[in-house]
């Protein structure tokens, strides 16, 4: 196997997990088998509470990023560009090994006269924990073994995570945490599961804050401790909230769809069916509503579809489309980002990987995958070349079709004034 492959399979052992152990029963304070007409929850005759909570998930300020968070693996830290694509920071992550949108989280707004983002991360070195940069200051909140996800409010320092263990039954046990940079380091968990026929674990995807409190955190059932070289995206079983302020446990998705992202405002969220051999197209599910609109997949799309972004306005989503094998001899694995009109249901982009190799003077894309909105017309798309190590972002302009070089390295998160 070449070097490329070799980080591949590393990558997808890491990120995305095997879908040849999972079963359709779980344990868990949520029904997962229930008829859903809408929404369900944990409890009976509540469909008006469930619409105002529904109606209450939003965050409050502009939805617009101030910024974005970079790793261009410089062996220090992680670097902060402004939305043009202009150095603002570096900000210094000691420990952090390897750097994804799950072990890092910004968490606060970010202020102009002090263009330095508060950061949260996991670090493996000189022991797991997770540590906050803080104005330049490291620190350690609190010392994490079996960290497995991390999730920030958006703007607020607010945050939720999760950690995973082995019960004494073999099966895995997750906890779900939620609190903030003052308080991070002595919260017990809120919710726990041992999740014995699935080997499915608990992951925040987001946090619902007010004045940096955590009022809620939706979450999703993602596989566990079992990987593969070529799984494309990850593997998760419905969504749901878990109310902190009164202790309501609400599921919004089912176990029969796979959460595929999240919208900024948390109002909607994407999903594909978690059959294997089921429809694998995007399907966007308005959480308030409960309307959904589906996009069929491109007939070339053997893969399916996954990794849903959308528009800070929500009426643009944005998901990762694919055909063929990353590990084929030779090369035939094909991404394509496609953006869809989730008011009018069509399919208004298509990006293939051909003309993402062209705008980073490449000769072959090996993956790529859409990251977030800068604006509600302005996507950034990471893409790998040749070389799994060689990754830039890209700025696509959706109304012109223009692809632009944004900047050299893998998109960490967005930060928010």
């Amino acid at each position: 196997m070449n070097s490329n492959k070799i980080k591949i399979a590393v990558l997808a052992l890491v990120t995305l997990l095997s879908f040849a152990s999972c079963q359709n029963v779980t344990i868990d304070l949520v029904d997962d088998n229930a008829e859903m007409p809408d929404a369900v929850t944990s409890h009976e005759d509540e469909s008006s509470e469930l619409e105002d909570s529904a109606a209450e998930i939003t965050v409050s300020g502009d939805l617009f990023p101030d910024g974005v968070l970079v790793d261009t693996d410089n062996g220090v830290g992680l670097t902060y560009l402004d939305s043009n694509g202009q150095i603002l920071s570096e900000i210094q992550t000691p420990g952090i090994g390897f750097t994804d949108m799950e072990n890092v989280a910004v968490a606060g707004t970010v202020f102009p006269a002090q263009p330095l983002p508060p950061i949260i991360y996991h670090s493996w070195e000189p022991e797991q924990a997770l540590m906050a940069n803080i104005n330049g200051q490291i620190s350690t909140l609190r010392q994490t073994n079996s960290f497995l996800s991390l999730q920030g409010a958006l703007g607020q320092t607010a945050v939720a995570f999760s950690e995973v263990m082995i019960s004494p039954d073999n099966f895995p046990h997750s906890f779900l945490y939620a609190g903030n940079t003052s308080n991070l380091g002595t919260i017990g968990s809120f919710y726990d599961l041992i999740d014995e026929p699935t080997y499915f674990a608990l992951m925040p995807v987001g946090v619902k804050a007010v004045s940096g409190e955590p009022q809620g955190v939706w979450y999703t059932k993602t596989a566990w401790g079992i990987g593969g070289a070529d799984l494309i995206f990850p593997i998760t079983r419905g969504l749901y909230f878990f109310d902190l302020t009164n202790g309501d446990n609400l599921q919004y998705v089912n176990v029969d769809r796979s959460f595929q992202g999240i919208s900024p405002d948390l109002s909607h969220a994407g999903t594909v069916d978690f059959n294997m051999a089921g429809d694998r197209a995007m399907t966007i599910i308005n959480l308030t509503s409960s309307q959904q609109t589906s996009f069929a997949l491109d007939p070339a799309s053997d893969r399916g579809a996954g990794f849903a972004v959308f528009s800070p306005n929500n009426k643009f989503a944005a998901w990762l489309e694919a055909s063929g094998s990353m590990v084929a001899e030779p090369p035939n694995f094909h991404p394509r980002v496609r953006i869809g009109d989730v008011q009018n249901g069509g399919v208004v982009r298509d990006l293939l990987d051909a003309a993402a190799a062209q705008a980073i003077n490449g000769d072959l894309v090996t993956f790529m995958r859409p990251t977030g909105w800068l604006t509600n017309e302005t996507l950034l798309v990471e893409v790998r070349g040749q070389d799994w190590g060689d990754v830039l972002l890209l700025r696509y302009d959706i109304l012109s079709g223009g692809l632009s070089i944004f900047f050299s390295g893998s998109f960490v998160g967005f930060g928010y004034q």
